[in-house]
């Protein structure tokens, strides 16, 4: 089994079509993570670990995990300081989740749709669910959508951690583009 780390980029930020070009790079059986740019696994064998909760739970299609800072509420580890950045205190936290069971929660049907700074699926399921729609928002809320509607499990791995910035300084000045130089 292949499995392919992207954090896709589209100059004129269109996420679909990003995560599409990078699909169209990869083999009919791979699988693909998809994670943020302000993003990252703490884990040192988060690969390995990942592999195994694919091979281990045949039956789910998209995978996502834990984090700090994200707007889905069940993503959220519960109990941390939200507010610190030192890579120290984050590492504890994902080593803490670690020594959890390789539990898969079935969030197929939640009420909050997943938050995509982590997306974890294989080209078969992208191709039928047909692919990621055009734009930048609300990507990875249709997708969790439509593998839902096309009958295919979407799992939470609670144990697996990502470090996530998500605004981490509190300036989103950058997001009103008529301000740029």
């Amino acid at each position: 089994m292949n499995i392919y780390n992207f954090i896709a980029y589209d100059t004129d930020k269109n996420l679909g079509r990003a995560y599409n070009n990078c699909i169209n790079l990869l083999n009919d059986d791979d699988w693909f993570v998809f994670l943020d740019h302000d993003a990252m696994f703490i884990r040192k064998d988060w690969w390995l670990y990942l592999k195994t909760i694919i091979e281990n739970n045949s039956e789910y299609d998209l995978f996502t995990c834990s984090t700090n800072r994200i707007g889905c509420p069940w993503q959220l580890v519960a109990g941390i300081d939200r507010e610190n950045h030192d890579i120290r205190y984050h590492k504890h936290i994902a080593k803490e989740l670690s020594e959890r069971d390789l539990e898969v929660v079935d969030v197929t049907s939640a009420s909050v749709k997943l938050s995509g700074v982590v997306m974890v699926s294989n080209k078969k399921a992208w191709i039928k669910v047909g692919g990621a729609k055009d734009g930048f928002l609300g990507v990875d809320n249709d997708l969790h959508d439509r593998y839902r509607k096309n009958n295919m499990k979407v799992g939470f791995i609670p144990s697996l951690y990502v470090y996530h910035w998500y605004r981490g300084d509190g300036d989103t000045s950058h997001l009103n583009t008529s301000k740029r130089v």
